[in-house]
C-alpha cells in the first residue's frame, strides 16, 4: 500500500507525462534551471519512482562523489516517508536498492560514447542493466549534435529513458523564460520532455516546456523539502 501511494505521486504522472510513449524506449528529458534550485532534488524524485516500480536506474554524477549521491536519495526518500506520514520504512529502502547503481565521472572526462561504452560493458558482464539513466551535471555545451544524436539512437536501441540536469546559463538583457525558451528551441531534436525550475516568491515552480497537456496540475517544488506538490491556489 505504501509503495503504491508513493507511486501515485510520481512527478511526472502529475505533469500527465508519464502516459506518453516518447518518455519511454529512448525518450530523453531535461531538467532546467539556474544553479541551487532543486535540479538535483526533482532528479532523485524521478529516480526513486522509477524505483519503486522495479525499474532499473543507472545514476550518473558528475559534480558529487558517490556516499553524496546516496545521502541524496536517502534524505529524499525520507521526505517522502514523511509526506505519507511514515516514520521508517527499511523493508521498502532495502528493495530498492537492488534497481539502483551509482557511478562516478570526472566532468572533464565524461562524454556520452564513453556513458555508452559503459553501459554495454555493465550489461555484457552482467553486473547492472538499466531501464533508466539519470545524468546529473551534465554540461551539454560540450556535447555536439553528433553526439547527441548517437546517443539518442543508441538509447532507443536499447530501450533507455534518460533525464539529464541542465544548468541555465543568462545574460543580463534575457529573462530567464525567454532563456529557457530558448533553450527548448536549440535541442528540441534531443529532448523529448523539458522541466524548466522556476522561483516563483518563496516556491519554485516546474514548468514542462514540450509536452504540455490540457488539464495539468500546477506543480511546485515544496521549499522546505523539495518534493514535489500541487497548488491549487
Amino acid at each position: 500500500m505504501l509503495k503504491k501511494s508513493m507511486i501515485i505521486r510520481d512527478p511526472l504522472k502529475l505533469l500527465g507525462l508519464e502516459a506518453d510513449e516518447t518518455l519511454k524506449n529512448g525518450g530523453c528529458g531535461a531538467i532546467f534551471a539556474r544553479a541551487g534550485v532543486g535540479k538535483t532534488a526533482l532528479l532523485v524524485q524521478l529516480a526513486i519512482n522509477s524505483l519503486l516500480q522495479e525499474n532499473p536506474v543507472l545514476h550518473i554524477s558528475l559534480k558529487d562523489p558517490v556516499d553524496k549521491v546516496d545521502l541524496w536519495y536517502r534524505e529524499v526518500f525520507q521526505n517522502m516517508l514523511k509526506m505519507h506520514d511514515i516514520q521508517s520504512s527499511h523493508q521498502l529502502w532495502d528493495e530498492m536498492l537492488p534497481f539502483r547503481f551509482i557511478m562516478t565521472f570526472e566532468s572533464s572526462a565524461f562524454s556520452l560514447k564513453r556513458l555508452a561504452r559503459k553501459v554495454e560493458e555493465l550489461r555484457s558482464q552482467e553486473i547492472f542493466s538499466p531501464r533508466t539513466i539519470v545524468i546529473d551535471g551534465f554540461s551539454i555545451n560540450d556535447a555536439g549534435k553528433e553526439d547527441l544524436a548517437e546517443f539518442k539512437t543508441f538509447a532507443r536501441s536499447n530501450g533507455l529513458t534518460s533525464w539529464f540536469t541542465i544548468r541555465g546559463h543568462r545574460g543580463e538583457a534575457q529573462t530567464p523564460d525567454a532563456f529557457a525558451e530558448d533553450f527548448a528551441r536549440q535541442y528540441d531534436d534531443f529532448f523529448d520532455a523539458i522541466l524548466q525550475l522556476s522561483p516563483d516568491k518563496d516556491q519554485i515552480q516546474v514548468k514542462p516546456l514540450k509536452k504540455e497537456t490540457p488539464n495539468q496540475a500546477l506543480l511546485f517544488l515544496d521549499p522546505s523539502t523539495l518534493l514535489i506538490r500541487e497548488n491549487r491556489l
